[in-house]
């Protein structure tokens, strides 16, 4: 016998109103929000993958605190205008819980103010402006990579230390990452007997770079301190001539896989990483090969560390939610301030440390330089020494002012 129409509709009244088990609690709902068009495509990816990744192991491990954790992907876009906005929706329409990523600093500190004013937790996974743990920084806020003071402390002095005349040339990407990286890197420049004989800016869209290298051969310096990222950094690598990249020592803040896997024939002299997929610290081999199963026949097969800073990131604010036992900021704020992640968990030398005073992850860097191979760019990358995060400290931070506890708003997803 079918059932009535009014037998229906009471069975679906009942089954709204019927208590809900404790297996049935709300998903945890936290925003993944990067510039996923334009120059950092290919980092919003890798930033996107390893949170996913951070995200289906809590979930195979039960979820956090009962809860299955769903991450949605927003694009905010480059303009922090639009990046403001896009936050303030996800916060008071969306109504997530957290959020992570960032990739631009702009974007970072966009999102940051407005996350700050509402209470929310902004995971800053792979944003390295310097300001990001001084000016820009927020009670809210995590930043989770290396910032381009901690890499120009140890690169420039290396560059530097190779000439006997010590002038260097600030090629500077008018953003708030280029500004601020070059702005860091005056003070190591001068104490390191160097000096800083021009700065050209360089436009956020660098479309053509012939312009611009002609204006570099025409100054005289030994060191040119390159602060340009994503596609530009590709663009301007890829056009330099060789006698022109022999000349001088070409230093660049941070250089990260995406830019060096979709252009293996492009030189990167002398850079920065926080980690690579060839590395022998423990950790690395298990989580390359978890990658690799999930990703190894896509664009990006092998993980750069933009992929294992958001997988660090991200399982670090899950871990800290189970810690308080709650998912009020306040109690997970306190909880990521007392974040460590040994050795293994940080995949490097040494165990990382989450400073409470600027809430800027202290890890450790490496020098690296790159060898093109057009036929297995994956192994194309030296290290060619390890920076303790002791000695990469960038000073400024000892003075960063966060917003108090007590003036933060409470927020309880």
């Amino acid at each position: 016998m079918r059932p009535t129409p009014a037998f229906l509709l009471l069975s679906l009244l009942l089954l709204a109103v019927r208590p809900v088990r404790a297996d049935e609690a709300p998903p945890l709902l936290i925003a993944h929000v990067t510039p996923a068009t334009g120059r950092f495509a290919l980092h919003s990816e890798s930033d996107r993958r390893g949170a996913q990744m951070a995200v289906d192991e809590a979930n195979a491990d039960g979820g956090v605190l009962g809860r299955h954790v769903v991450m949605i992907s927003r694009d905010p876009g480059l303009d922090p205008a639009q990046a403001a906005r896009v936050a303030r929706d996800l916060i008071l329409r969306t109504h997530v819980g957290f959020m992570v990523g960032a990739i631009s600093s702009d974007v970072a500190a966009a999102m940051s103010a407005v996350c700050q004013h509402y209470g929310v937790i902004f995971i800053n996974t792979n944003s390295s402006a310097p300001s990001e743990a001084v000016e820009n920084a927020h009670r809210t806020k995590f930043v989770f990579d290396a910032n381009a003071a901690n890499y120009n402390r140890t690169l420039l002095k290396y560059a530097l230390d190779r000439h006997a005349s010590k002038r260097v040339l600030l090629l500077t990407e008018d953003d708030e990452w280029g500004r601020s990286s070059a702005q860091a890197s005056r003070p190591i420049i001068a104490a390191n007997g160097g000096q800083v004989v021009a700065q050209i800016m360089v436009p956020a869209t660098l479309s053509d770079p012939t312009a611009l290298l002609a204006k570099v051969e025409a100054t005289p310096a030994e060191v040119v301190a390159v602060n340009i990222s994503g596609d530009n950094q590709i663009r301007l690598f890829s056009h330099i001539p060789p006698r022109l990249l022999q000349q001088r020592s070409w230093v660049v803040g941070e250089v990260d896989w995406e830019e060096l896997y979709p252009a293996p024939g492009t030189p990167r002299p002398l850079f920065g990483i926080t980690w690579n997929w060839t590395f022998k610290t423990p950790g690395t081999s298990a989580f390359v090969a978890r990658y690799r199963a999930r990703y190894g026949r896509t664009t990006l097969p092998y993980p750069g560390h933009i992929t294992r800073t958001a997988y660090l990131a991200t399982k670090a604010l899950l871990e800290a939610i189970r810690q308080a036992g709650t998912t009020n900021n306040h109690a997970v704020i306190r909880q990521l301030e007392h974040y460590k992640a040994s050795p293994a968990d940080a995949m490097q030398d040494d165990a990382a440390v989450m400073d409470p005073v600027s809430h800027h992850l202290q890890q450790s860097t490496y020098i690296a330089t790159w060898h093109p191979r057009t036929d297995h760019p994956e192994l194309g990358l030296e290290v060619l020494g390890h920076v303790s995060p002791a000695d990469n400290v960038y000073d400024r931070e000892r003075q960063t002012v966060l917003e108090p506890l007590s003036a933060t708003p409470q927020y309880t997803p």
